[in-house]
């Protein structure tokens, strides 16, 4: 199984070391930033599977990168666990949908047990999306999704929920996917490398082999809002989790 990715966001080098090599000893890939900057930087990379934010941070605060992170329902788009000096503020995020909250007071082995329980809770969440019902031939759904890891995560989570699942990280790969597939539905990730999804949407009017293809685009980095509109995308969904993109699948195919 990959290693989850962390996303370890603190303006305390020496945390970020410390900390960093726990979770690295535990088989956790991490990557480290000092700033809100640092760490929106580090996503266009990589989709992390839980970002660990500290509150009290120069520049963009903690709280401020969070609701940059979050939906218009004040959702974040990822699991977030908030590690701070600031104990007092546990009541406000028990407001919030992080996943958790742990001052950073808590014993080291209370940071690994807190990791642990939110990875299983949202991986669990994923895998538990029920399957298309009935005797329904079995869908088949195209993900262009150029992160690897979050690639090979919603290819398992539509796997496992029961489609046919077929993955490229490219749109080069679009064309000659589509001449030897017929997929129900097309999944674009918004951006992308050297182009973007709503433009290969677009360009799929080009394509007889599309027509009648549903077409969801997501986003994750709140560049887009749900009633933005674009050409040749039935539905925008303004998440990266493997359970929000399976919703609106699902969804889609009823």
């Amino acid at each position: 199984m990959t290693p989850a990715h962390i996303l370890l966001v603190d303006d305390e080098p020496s945390l970020l070391l410390t900390v960093g090599d726990q979770l690295r000893l535990e088989g956790y890939e991490v990557t480290p930033a000092k700033t809100g900057e640092e760490a929106i930087q580090a996503m266009r990379h990589q989709t992390p599977d839980l970002i660990i934010l500290d509150i009290s941070m120069p520049g963009m605060t903690g709280l401020a990168l969070l609701k940059k992170l979050s939906g218009p329902d004040g959702k974040p788009h990822y699991p977030i666990l908030i590690f701070t000096a600031r104990a007092n503020m546990e009541p406000f995020f028990k407001t919030t949908a992080v996943e958790g909250f742990l001052p950073k007071t808590s014993d080291p082995t209370q940071l690994l047990a807190e990791v642990k329980r939110i990875l299983l809770k949202t991986r669990k969440e994923a895998h538990n999306v029920p399957p298309p019902s009935g005797p329904k031939p079995r869908r088949t759904v195209l993900i262009l999704e150029d992160d690897p890891t979050l690639n090979m995560r919603l290819k398992t989570s539509f796997t496992i929920a029961g489609y046919e699942t077929l993955t490229i990280t490219d749109g080069h790969a679009l064309a000659q996917t589509l001449q030897s597939h017929s997929p129900s539905v097309i999944l674009l990730k918004s951006l992308l490398s050297g182009t973007t999804g709503n433009a290969i949407a677009a360009s799929l009017a080009d394509y007889t082999t599309a027509r009648g293809i549903s077409v969801i685009l997501y986003d994750a980095s709140g560049i887009h809002k749900p009633g933005d509109k674009f050409v040749n995308v039935t539905k925008f969904v303004p998440s990266n989790l493997p359970a929000d993109l399976l919703k609106a699948t699902a969804a889609l195919l009823s």
